[in-house]
């Protein structure tokens, strides 16, 4: 039998060693804790919550029983979802004030720029001149924001910036979009996006939403992906989604995808929580087995037969360790 962790030692060391220093300071990591007994997924999804909003970050859940986890459009969309888009634009505006030395107002209704002035005592044209010269530079042109990405947050903090008249319906449609609630690309192309969000380019926004949560004051992302439907071999016909082999193969890839992206992303924590059946080694199952891709990316290549490491990218959590 291979040996398991505590859950609650392994959130210590998630935290000692991840997102106090490593994530904050911009790295990334995808652990995949496999639950061996069912009463520890709600204690592996409460605590991983509880750690993140103690320590700051944004947190969002991923089900593959509600979200159809093969297509990555769908999971940023379910991200998307958890996201208030409106607060990350303030948080991205109040950054620009302090970075000229303003002091940011409280908000209110009134158009920030003018809130700005007031509470500097300086000509609002000039503050909204400078915050919007600082807008372009600070968002429209990085370059390590997708390019459709970048042209919404900059239209959403643009709107939120000047609070024209149709600064509600900007920013409504630019969610819809972002969130896929409205998938005809018409409604955002007088913003100058052309492109919808599918299966193709869905990474580089994954990519691109983990560093603007970075831009707006967050220290990082956590992300759980619950797996757990992946394991159900016979269609139950419910009110979930069912994953056909096609499917659970094309989930695995997806999966395996972002853990060789792990270099490309940015103050995140992608946590996955399979079935303990995840572990099968029945090539002909339903576990990481069936597609080696992943398995062989994420598998104790060397292991201790008393001692877990804590640090890998699969760990075996149990209510204490075990050998």
């Amino acid at each position: 039998m291979m040996p398991t962790m505590a859950v609650d030692e392994w959130f210590g060391v998630m935290r000692r060693e991840y997102l106090e220093s490593f994530v904050r300071e911009g790295g990334a990591s995808i652990k995949f804790c496999v639950p061996l007994c069912e009463t520890l997924r709600e204690t592996l999804r409460a605590g991983m919550r509880r750690e993140a909003q103690a320590l700051g970050y944004l947190w969002a859940e991923v089900d593959a029983a509600q979200t159809r986890v093969q297509l990555p459009d769908q999971i940023f969309f379910r991200i998307a979802a958890q996201i208030d888009w409106t607060a990350l634009g303030r948080g991205v505006l109040f950054d620009l004030c302090r970075r000229d030395n303003f002091e940011p107002p409280a908000w209110s209704a009134q158009p920030f720029y003018q809130a700005v002035a007031e509470r500097n005592s300086i000509d609002a044209d000039a503050v909204l001149k400078l915050l919007r010269k600082r807008l372009t530079d600070h968002v429209l042109r990085g370059a390590e924001l997708a390019r459709d990405f970048r042209v919404a947050m900059f239209t959403m903090c643009h709107a939120l910036l000047t609070g024209a008249p149709d600064s509600a319906q900007t920013i409504a449609a630019l969610t819809d979009w972002l969130t896929g609630a409205a998938r005809n690309i018409g409604a955002v192309k007088d913003y100058g996006i052309f492109n919808r969000i599918a299966r193709n380019n869905a990474r580089h926004f994954v990519e691109s939403l983990f560093r603007w949560v970075r831009i707006a004051g967050y220290p990082g992302t956590i992300v759980l992906i619950d797996i757990a439907r992946l394991a159900v071999a016979k269609n139950p016909r419910d009110d979930r989604h069912y994953y056909t082999t096609a499917a659970l193969l094309d989930a695995y890839e997806v999966l395996r995808e972002f853990v060789d992206a792990t270099d490309r992303l940015a103050g995140c924590m992608i946590v996955v929580a399979p079935d303990a059946s995840f572990l099968d080694e029945d090539v002909w199952g339903r576990g990481m087995a069936r597609y080696q891709a992943l398995q062989f990316r994420i598998y104790d290549e060397v292991h201790d037969q008393h001692r877990v490491n804590p640090m890998g990218s699969l760990v075996r959590l149990a209510h204490s360790a075990e050998s």
